[in-house]
């Protein structure tokens, strides 16, 4: 895998874009509050697929190394680009030609090929085009009326309470819920335990990392059993399951190479 900044432009919604050859086995895609967007390299824009806002896993099948291109919104990075409410599309794949609104509209034409030269070489020229498609189609005139949610963001990231970071924005609690709602995809608790529960899962796939019951209590589980709940919530497995040497990246478990007995029951994912 391919991946780097985006554009500074792009920098308060897109975090990252990445380019691959793609899945060569089965992969969980653990969930991190944020939305994706998987194109197609030599395809049509209308053939991609958003992901949601992610809160739980979601599997991914082997693509027999066809190369995929994505982009790595930020919590509440959506708005620019789509006008459909981030609470729309939790949780949801949809394919790109089904959505309308601010952004989208602009994403013509179709992708470079992905080429046959190492990942860096093929993937740069695609990657620039999807960067300068989306600065293209962003609706810049609502960056301001993010900043509230973007501050909440960062507070509940920092571990500061729902109640710590409602009175430091001096808002009501239910306003800025359904601002939030809107945004990000998920009402402030929920993305405040999915935020926790992504700093625990960097904790867990350290290399040096710390015995469960000390990652509990660093990132204020009530307890180990509390941070293995949260684990099955969103994840759909115990932390004990994973090893340390992280897949592609630390939300992908890979079968055979992370889990250290196989697959979960189908029937303990979240659905």
């Amino acid at each position: 895998m391919f991946r780097r900044p985006c554009l500074p432009e792009l920098g308060p919604w897109v975090s990252a874009v990445w380019w691959c050859r793609g899945a060569a086995a089965a992969e969980l895609v653990l969930p991190a509050g944020r939305a994706h967007l998987v194109l197609c390299p030599g395809g049509d824009w209308n053939a991609g697929m958003l992901h949601g806002p992610a809160s739980r896993a979601r599997l991914v099948m082997p693509a027999a190394a066809e190369p995929a291109v994505g982009v790595v919104f930020r919590p509440g990075g959506l708005r620019p680009f789509f006008a459909a409410p981030a609470s729309d599309l939790a949780d949801l794949s949809v394919p790109l030609r089904e959505l309308g609104g601010r952004g989208r509209g602009r994403l013509a034409g179709r992708l470079p090929g992905a080429g046959s030269a190492g990942a860096l070489a093929a993937g740069a020229p695609v990657l620039d085009r999807v960067e300068q498609a989306l600065a293209a189609g962003a609706d810049l005139a609502s960056a301001g009326t993010g900043q509230l949610v973007s501050v909440a963001v960062r507070g509940l990231r920092e571990g500061h309470s729902v109640a710590a970071v409602t009175a430091r924005l001096g808002a009501e609690r239910r306003a800025l819920g359904a601002l939030f709602r809107r945004d990000v995809g998920f009402g402030l608790k929920r993305y405040a335990r999915l935020a926790r529960f992504e700093q625990a899962l960097w904790a867990v796939r350290a290399q040096d990392a710390l015995p469960l019951g000390l990652i509990a209590a660093r990132l204020g589980f009530a307890d180990q059993p509390h941070l293995t709940r949260e684990f099955r919530c969103f994840a759909g497995f115990a932390p004990g399951r994973l090893h340390r040497m992280a897949g592609p990246t630390p939300w992908h478990v890979v079968h055979d190479e992370t889990f250290k007995t196989g697959w979960p029951d189908p029937g303990t994912l979240p659905s």
